[in-house]
């Protein structure tokens, strides 16, 4: 990721780390730990950041990062948060490099705190509910033709049109 600034009459282009879906959990762990006290486990935050994925989308028409959410059986997953999702990791320190990257996108951000905030005291299982209701993007991914498919990919078009229409914040 690059942000360009003007600096007088030079022209200044500082490259920031490009930030995944790993940094998104810790970010949502993170926040939701500090600001409310919640510790979440692994399918809250897939779901949290399958809402914040979502959200930033319609907001930007862009990704907020490059891994893309799978179907599995209990809802949209980002394969690589469910691996390496450590319960015992709490993020109470995001690293300055993290942070750096976080800032150099307030709308991101914005995103990420606000969905924390109205959803991470919801539990996994209506975080699970929500995501298989009939036309939400998992749904829609697998029932679209038989037999269904697992880990199958959420297209960004299917998950754009579905946030446009009913915003979670």
């Amino acid at each position: 990721m690059y942000c360009t600034n003007d600096l007088g009459k030079a022209r200044i282009r500082i490259k920031y780390m490009a930030l995944t879906s790993l940094d998104y959990s810790d970010l949502l762990r993170f926040l939701a730990y500090t600001r409310q006290g919640v510790v979440l486990n692994k399918t809250q935050v897939n779901k949290l950041l399958f809402m914040c994925y979502g959200t930033y989308l319609v907001k930007t028409n862009e990704p907020i990062f490059d891994e893309k959410p799978k179907a599995w059986p209990f809802g949209p997953v980002f394969p690589r948060v469910y691996r390496l999702y450590d319960s015992h990791k709490m993020p109470i320190v995001l690293s300055r490099e993290q942070v750096t990257a976080f800032n150099a996108n307030p709308e991101a951000l914005r995103i990420c705190f606000s969905i924390v905030d109205k959803y991470c005291h919801t539990s996994a299982y209506d975080l699970s509910m929500w995501s298989h209701s009939e036309g939400s993007p998992w749904y829609q991914t697998v029932y679209s033709k038989k037999p269904i498919e697992w880990n199958k990919e959420i297209a960004d078009g299917i998950i754009k049109n579905y946030f446009n229409e009913q915003p979670v914040i």
